[in-house]
């Protein structure tokens, strides 16, 4: 064991607050999702893209063969995350740049909440692909095809350039940041 008694804390914050919690020094660093507001002395490396779908429950299998426009998805109970959420605010964008506004129904306080949400039929949801291919695989949710676009993400790395990590953290941030792509 290269690092003996390491202990690593892992947190489940919004990219806010984790951005805030790497700002204000209390981690080293954060892995996020863009958009991702970083300002100097913050820094952030862009680990891999990653596309987003929409999902629903089986209930709604019936839609899985057609092809819905963010128009029409807005005719069915929608799972997001919540407003404080950058995924929130640039789903919002998404929906303003078709003239629409985005009203969830339920929203989670995080990614890892949804997938149980739409497998409980509580409504559609977008969700990142490889998160979802597991539950589409054993057809416990049913992607849903758009005619809009939505445009791909990134899985970044963020930290703190004036801020010292200890070897053990830099390690594993050099560990995750050569694994990328």
């Amino acid at each position: 064991m290269t690092y003996p008694g390491i202990r690593l804390k892992l947190y489940n914050h919004s990219t806010p607050e984790a951005i805030e919690a790497v700002k204000s020094g209390k981690i080293d660093f954060a892995v996020v999702s863009t958009p991702a507001e970083v300002d100097s002395p913050l820094k952030q490396i862009m680990l891999m893209p990653f596309q987003e779908i929409l999902v629903g429950g089986t209930t709604f299998t019936a839609l899985g063969s057609q092809e819905l426009s963010l128009r029409e998805v807005k005719n069915y109970p929608m799972i997001s995350l919540g407003r404080e959420t950058m995924t929130y605010k640039f789903y919002n964008s998404v929906f303003l740049s078709h003239g629409l506004d985005l009203s969830p129904d339920t929203e989670a306080a995080t990614a890892d909440q949804i997938l149980p949400l739409v497998k409980c039929e509580l409504g559609l949801a977008f969700l990142p692909q490889p998160m979802a291919a597991p539950s589409l695989l054993k057809k416990e949710i049913v992607q849903i095809p758009l005619k809009d676009e939505i445009p791909e993400r990134q899985i970044c790395l963020v930290y703190d350039s004036q801020h010292p990590m200890g070897a053990a953290a830099r390690e594993l941030k050099n560990t995750i940041v050569s694994g990328r792509g």
